[in-house]
């Protein structure tokens, strides 16, 4: 039985699109909230209402580069997002997401000690995981295989390819994004430990991808071969 888990980083006011649409194809996910962050945030009551239905986990107080900050603003960052949160929804917050993917082992012991059951990265091309505290992903919701910007065109690509050929993704399912992430689902349902969606709701209407994410969820969801897990419920 594949693990089936997602999450979203920010707490935009566009997760609330993003919470319909997985209701909607009964996926849970995990949403990772900043307090000061993004121009458009979800208020004190949308989080509420968010967390009637799914996980919500921090992700600090204003998203900076946790590796350049000094023990005490460290701490401020990360215990400060935990309690903030929990002092919000009366629930104890599980989860912890590293704003951009960045960390040391400064900044992951600095979680650990906040009482975290785990914690998020960016990696991706993983379907199987094992320290929590360094929980990789699978497949990221973002222009594939090219953007645009033709000064990034081929972004994407150059950082995904590899680890998509090391799962053993076939080059002839590199054409768009939707069928690159039915194939590594497909791999992952064969393979597999746990397939891992993540990305953000503002990127998502920044690249106009929301049709391609719902027909993911719509090949993803609601299947009998698959148990479908928050974040904190996905850890082994």
């Amino acid at each position: 039985m594949l693990r089936v888990t997602t999450s979203w980083d920010d707490g935009d006011i566009l997760d609330k699109r993003l919470a319909d649409l997985l209701l909607r194809y009964g996926i849970k996910g995990t949403f990772y909230i900043s307090k000061d962050y993004r121009p458009e945030h979800l208020s004190d009551q949308e989080i509420l209402d968010l967390a009637k239905a799914y996980e919500v986990g921090a992700h600090t107080l204003t998203h900076p580069d946790l590796r350049t900050l000094t023990p005490a603003e460290k701490k401020n960052e990360i215990n400060g997002s935990k309690k903030w949160l929990e002092e919000l929804l009366g629930a104890e917050i599980k989860m912890f997401c590293y704003p951009k993917g960045l960390y040391d082992d400064s900044v992951v012991s600095a979680v650990k000690e906040a009482g975290f059951l785990g914690a998020r990265t960016t990696q991706l091309g993983a379907i199987t995981s094992s320290d929590p505290f360094l929980m990789p992903t699978t497949i990221q919701i973002y222009p594939f295989p090219f953007r645009k910007d033709l000064g990034k065109f081929l972004q994407p690509y150059k950082q995904r390819a590899p680890a998509l050929k090391t799962l053993g993704v076939s080059y002839f399912s590199m054409y768009s994004w939707f069928n690159m992430s039915k194939a590594v689902f497909d791999i992952a349902l064969e393979k597999g430990e746990t397939f891992h969606l993540w990305g953000h709701s503002w990127e998502i209407e920044k690249y106009g991808m929301w049709e391609e994410l719902e027909k993911i969820f719509q090949y993803i969801g609601n299947r009998k071969d698959c148990v479908y897990l928050t974040n904190s419920e996905s850890i082994k």
